[in-house]
């Protein structure tokens, strides 16, 4: 997530390599970042000396070691930003110095192409400048709503629908190779329509159901489609990948 996250900004010129600084336990994990011109390191409290802002994207059951290792030098200048899925505020401030400016934000990967999707949750000492640089950081590399800690469960699993996205594409794009298009242009034109939906709903405000109905003539084409998808449980499987996503989130939080 991390990567992606640099990839957005970087591609958007949001910043610049010179202001960031990033760590890991190997070299393996920072190769590609240090070859992007980002200073790195071995050591989590330098990375926090170094920098203002304090981005935790390290994996969820790891937290309360990095929290331990550097909560000695997280001052009260230091805004933390946590990345971490099912790790809620509470779970984040009881680990950091009181008083320690923490905020959630629940990218997914498409931020890497500047079509992200963040939920940003407030801890309980952020300041409304803190909120704004927040926001600063993630609106142009997309989509950002605030929530609460509860929500930020459900928003994490619109990080994992891109992979129900992903099995939509490929099943429409294997529907038109089955049907005699090459496959570079059945996927090509899979990926567009699922965009083209996507910003139509977004520029425009429609229910998704009125866009569906606005191409759904009677006895046609695409009516006849929506009762194959509608049969082949399509709808609910997609509700039931979002509610089985959100409980597991419960569950290890």
């Amino acid at each position: 997530m991390a990567q992606a996250i640099i990839d957005g900004w970087m591609k958007g010129d949001v910043i610049k390599p010179g202001q960031l600084m990033a760590s890991a336990p190997s070299d393996r994990n920072l190769k590609i970042v240090k070859e992007k011109g980002i200073q790195t390191t071995h050591n989590n409290c330098e990375v926090v000396r170094s920098c203002d802002v304090v981005i935790l994207a390290c994996k969820p059951y790891h937290i309360a070691q990095v929290s331990e290792e550097i909560r000695s030098e997280v001052t009260g200048s230091k805004l933390v930003l946590s990345l971490l899925a099912a790790v809620t505020i509470p779970k984040l401030e009881a680990g950091l110095p009181s008083g320690t400016r923490v905020l959630r934000a629940m990218p997914n990967v498409a931020s890497a192409v500047q079509e992200g999707c963040t939920m940003l949750v407030r801890g309980s000492n952020v300041t409304e400048v803190d909120v704004t640089l927040t926001k600063a950081l993630f609106s142009p590399i997309g989509l950002v709503e605030e929530g609460t800690d509860a929500l930020c469960n459900v928003g994490g699993a619109y990080g994992g629908a891109i992979a129900y996205m992903a099995i939509v594409l490929e099943s429409m794009s294997d529907g038109a190779v089955k049907m005699g298009m090459q496959r570079h242009m059945a996927t090509r034109m899979a990926a567009q329509i699922m965009m083209g939906t996507g910003k139509m709903q977004l520029e425009t405000g429609l229910h998704p159901g009125q866009i569906k109905d606005s191409v759904c003539s009677p006895n046609g084409t695409t009516i006849r489609g929506v009762h194959a998808m509608e049969q082949g449980g399509v709808r609910g499987a997609l509700m039931e990948a979002m509610e089985v996503s959100v409980k597991r989130a419960e569950e290890i939080s």
